[in-house]
This record gives C-alpha cells, structure tokens and sequence, in this order.
C-alpha cells in the first residue's frame, strides 16, 4: 500500500515520524508531506494545489493525516482518489479553541481516530465517524538504556508543563516532599525549578532510566481512557509509571502489575513513599510495563488495527 502522510513534525514526541517508521516496517511505502511548511512558503492556496498534483501522480491508497495540519480544500480533493484518515491525540478540553475546526476535519475523515474513548460519542454525536485507539511505543526509539549523568536522576520525575491549575499545585506540594525533577517550561512562575525547559525524544528514555519513578497526570482526569502518549513513552523506555487514574484504566493495565495508579494526592504521596522503599518490586513492574507497551501497544500494532479497519470498512483507492 502507498501511504501518503499530512503532519507537522512535533519534534517534541515525533508521532508521525514513529507512524511513518512503523508504515514502511509494515511493507507499506510511506511519504511524509509537511502541508504547513509548504503553505508558510507558498500560501494555502498554492500549497492545495501543489501537494493535490503530487497525490495525483503518486496515486497513494491511503491519507493519514492530524487534525489541523491540513487544509479541508485539500481534504476535500484527496477524498475523490483514497481513503482519508485523521489521528487525532488531544481532548476537547486541551482543544477548546479550535474544537469546531477539528469536527470539521473529522467530518470529511472517513475514520477519526481519537485516543481517549470517553468523547468518542460526542464526535459521533458531530457526525465524525470516531473510534476509539490507545497510542503506543516505537521498537527503536523507546527502549531501557542506561543513564549515568546525574542530570538526569532523580526519585520522581514529570514531563510536561502546569495546564492546569490542579498540576501546578500538586506538583508544588510533590517538590516539598520528594526529589522531583521537572522537564518542561512554565513551572518558574510558580515557584518550581525544571531541569529543562524542553524535552526532546532521544531525552526521554534518559529521564526514565534516570528516575526511580515517573509521574503520569492529564489534563482532564475525568474523560474514560483519556492519557498522553507519554503513558506509553515511559512504559516503553522502561520506565516506572505512577500515573493519575483515569475511568476505566483498568481494562488495559493491572494496577501493580504493569503501573500503578492514584486517586488523591495522599495516595500519590503514599505510594511515592512506598515504591522508594521497595526497589525490587518498582523494577519488576516496571520490566512488565516495558514488555506489555512493546508487544501489545506499538505503533506497528496500531498501523495494523488502522489498515484492518479502512479494509472492513471497504473503503477503497478511488483512482
């Protein structure tokens, strides 16, 4: 199959390039097209055109794209020659401002697939064709190592910045506690100290090999199966995740088997206590986590599981 893929390159999580990598390991021939940086050079209107002539004589069977990256002009185009679909990895609440232009695109998608499946029936409800995808790890980038610079160790560690009031008071209350580490900008204006303003994606498994323990929080605790990719980041780079809860979290994970979870902050503080205590039983669940993230949770598995549901769907190359 001949996939064409429409992404900025966020090189803080590099997504699309995973996505791109685990396309072509899959057999599957694979472009990246950066529809934004053709339109700051040439104007949307140019850009349409130009990348409309490329499908046109590449003749791809498939468009993978993320919600905002692309013109619905363009969309609009590509679904008269393939299959369109969006990958789409924030929640309403982290995409309040552009959330109508996001149920546009996905109205025009012919899967949109959303990592969280609590909102999964409002955007039907939109008339977006969502469904429900976990995200995951890559075989290459994310793997144990070893991390001697102290730069990088510490008890606990957080990657992210303070969305939120709630993350920023938690975290204030953690630091007064525990050896944490922040990586992310933000948090200077709140009185924290981080250890980097960015992360990028060969630092992260230096981080998690580096800490003893790695806290997870989103930035809507409350929606089913709503978490970051950094879920499967640190499980994938062996780390140990101590994550919030989410609903539902236990349909993918056993708590203390390949995470743990909490529910308040006195049973974060709990367990943070515990789990330095107890370093045998951090790393043996953190070794499950790596194993579980790596065969089950890759983005191979999920490459897989988009190219099965375009083919169920009998959704076809229209040239």
């Amino acid at each position: 199959m001949r996939v064409f893929i429409i992404a900025k390159s966020k090189r803080h999580t590099r997504i699309y390039y995973y996505f791109k990598k685990a396309f072509q390991r899959q057999g599957h021939r694979t472009r990246w097209i950066k529809y934004l940086k053709l339109k700051s050079y040439l104007g949307e209107r140019a850009a349409t055109v130009a990348v409309d002539k490329l499908m046109a004589a590449a003749k791809p069977d498939l468009l993978f794209f993320h919600g905002r990256d692309v013109s619905c002009e363009l969309l609009n185009r590509a679904k008269k020659r393939m299959p369109v679909v969006m990958y789409y990895d924030d929640c309403i609440k982290g995409s309040r401002r552009s959330f109508e232009a996001v149920v546009e695109q996905g109205r025009l998608a012919d899967i949109m697939y959303l990592t969280n499946r609590g909102e999964v029936a409002r955007y039907r409800e939109l008339g977006v064709n969502a469904r429900f995808i976990t995200g995951g790890c890559d075989p290459v980038a994310h793997r144990m190592i070893d991390s001697p610079d102290p730069m990088y160790q510490s008890d606990v560690a957080f990657i992210g910045k303070p969305n939120t009031p709630e993350r920023a008071e938690f975290m204030q209350l953690l630091a007064k506690k525990f050896d944490l580490k922040l990586w992310g900008s933000g948090w200077e204006k709140y009185g924290l100290n981080v250890a980097a303003k960015d992360v990028y994606a060969a630092e992260y498994r230096l981080i998690c090999a580096g800490a003893k323990i790695m806290l997870g929080w989103n930035i809507d605790p409350t929606i089913e199966l709503y978490f970051s990719n950094r879920t499967w980041y640190t499980l994938g780079c062996g780390g140990f995740l101590l994550t919030a809860y989410s609903p539902s979290l236990e349909e993918i994970f056993g708590r203390g088997r390949e995470l743990d979870w909490f529910e308040t902050v006195e049973q974060c503080y709990d367990k943070i206590a515990y789990y330095l205590q107890h370093d045998e039983e951090r790393r043996e669940i953190a070794a499950a986590g790596y194993d579980f993230a790596h065969r089950k949770y890759s983005y191979d598995a999920m490459v897989n599981r988009i190219i099965e549901d375009v083919q169920e769907m009998g959704i076809r190359s229209k040239v």
